[in-house]
């Protein structure tokens, strides 16, 4: 069973994980669990964005398979209009320690706007493009 977490009780690291909807077929999702594996500590959780192809995706089996915790932010269309993925990128990019971005080929879409926010806030070695 997938467990959802409350920031506030967090004690490890927030690993994001997202991803194009291009990258979406098992070697990509193999290629995302391992480096998250090697990266990841016993108390630390998953972040994420929602979405039901590539990196939000193998996010979500990654925390329901192996039973980490995970927070996801889905983008409030309703409310927030043509942007909400960006809003929503931005929560993914402030409160990941580090960043795992499973990006296309052409590097263009909403993984690349999360990397270029994740930057902002942190020092690029937290970040791993796979």
């Amino acid at each position: 069973m997938q467990k959802t977490f409350d920031i506030s009780s967090a004690s490890g690291l927030i690993i994001g994980i997202v991803g194009s909807r291009r990258r979406n077929d098992t070697k990509d999702y193999m290629i995302v669990r391992d480096k998250f594996f090697e990266l990841c500590g016993e108390d630390d959780i998953i972040c994420s964005g929602g979405c039901s192809r590539g990196g939000d995706s193998f996010a979500h089996y990654i925390a329901q398979n192996f039973g980490i915790p995970i927070i996801v932010f889905y983008p409030n269309w309703k409310d927030i209009g043509r942007s909400a993925g960006f809003v929503r990128n931005t929560y993914i990019a402030q409160i990941s320690d580090i960043l795992i971005a499973c990006v296309s080929e052409d590097r263009r879409g909403g993984t690349e706007d999360t990397i270029h926010k994740f930057l902002r806030y942190h020092k690029k070695e937290y970040l791993h493009i796979v």
